[in-house]
């Protein structure tokens, strides 16, 4: 006689997963802007410059020239003619008084002394080289008010969507589980 036997047989339960997928999109739409720059604010106020031409030089070099200068310059001419006409006049005397060595020294003196030597040579150099030029500029004075940008904003909110997923879950197989007696 034999001993009686349970057979136990399962098999495990399967579950079936099935998902859908969630969708989201998001969109942000640009910003509307404005930026003006309004012009600054500019004033400059310029003062005169000081031009000075000095044309003395030049009209010295065609031998115009002032009063005073002329009388300056033919005093010092005067001077020195008179210098020179007593170193003359000294060496004629010495001339004369050594007569007794011969020669002629009173014709020879009043030839020499019968002419007179004059030049007059005006000019010499360009009239332009002698023109003195000098120039002070004005200082300038220069005001800026900078003006500040106007900007203008319009901002848009952010376009959302959502579609939510799902997951479906299911009993693919049950589980079972058989009892056998033997005997």
């Amino acid at each position: 006689m034999g001993v009686p036997q349970i057979q136990l047989q399962t098999s495990p339960g399967k579950i079936s997963l099935s998902t859908k997928r969630p969708e989201q999109t998001i969109r942000q739409p640009r910003a509307e802007q404005s930026i003006e720059q309004p012009k600054a604010d500019v004033t400059i106020r310029q003062k005169k410059g000081k031009l000075t031409i000095d044309q003395t030089n030049a009209w010295h070099n065609i031998d115009l020239k002032s009063s005073p200068v002329r009388t300056r310059e033919l005093a010092g001419m005067a001077r020195e003619d008179l210098l020179s006409g007593i170193a003359r006049v000294a060496g004629e005397g010495d001339e004369l008084m050594r007569i007794e060595n011969g020669g002629s020294p009173i014709a020879d003196q009043a030839q020499s002394n019968s002419g007179y030597d004059f030049t007059f040579t005006p000019g010499g150099r360009p009239v332009y080289e002698l023109v003195a030029l000098s120039y002070e500029p004005g200082k300038a004075e220069i005001s800026v008010t900078p003006r500040k940008p106007i900007i203008e904003t319009v901002p848009h909110k952010p376009e959302h969507i959502y579609r939510k997923g799902a997951v479906q879950v299911e009993m693919a197989h049950y589980p079972e589980l058989k009892i056998d007696w033997k005997v």
